[in-house]
């Protein structure tokens, strides 16, 4: 159900049980398929990224548990899976979440919630 995503030269895909993958995106090199999490937890909601001036990259999968794995979007050399951080909500999240200017915004089952420096 999610949607790919490319953040420079890389396409990440998720698929519902948690496996991320990474692409070169020109070529289709696979550079890791790795699990987020136990496993246990489906992922519906897409994939988003932000990626700041400096060319810094992070990109945010939410499970369907409310946990939210950030992950390293920017490398230089070849991709390695690395999970900087996995934050809970709280609550179930099946949807997508929303960037604007420098927000992250969830919708879980029973509220939207922003998330910003």
């Amino acid at each position: 159900m999610q949607t790919p995503i490319v953040v420079g030269d890389y396409l990440f895909s998720g698929r519902d049980h948690g496996v991320v993958t990474c692409f070169t995106a020109k070529t289709g090199e696979q550079h890791y398929s790795e699990r987020l999490g136990t496993g246990r937890s489906g992922f519906t909601a897409s994939p988003v990224a932000a990626v700041s001036g400096n060319g810094e990259g992070k990109l945010y999968f939410t499970s369907e548990e409310g946990a939210v794995y950030v992950l390293n979007a920017h490398q230089k050399g070849p991709p390695k899976f690395e999970v900087l951080a996995t934050n809970q909500l709280g609550e179930p999240c099946m949807a997508t979440p929303a960037i604007s200017g420098d927000a992250l915004f969830f919708r879980t089952r029973g509220h939207v919630m922003c998330v910003r420096n």
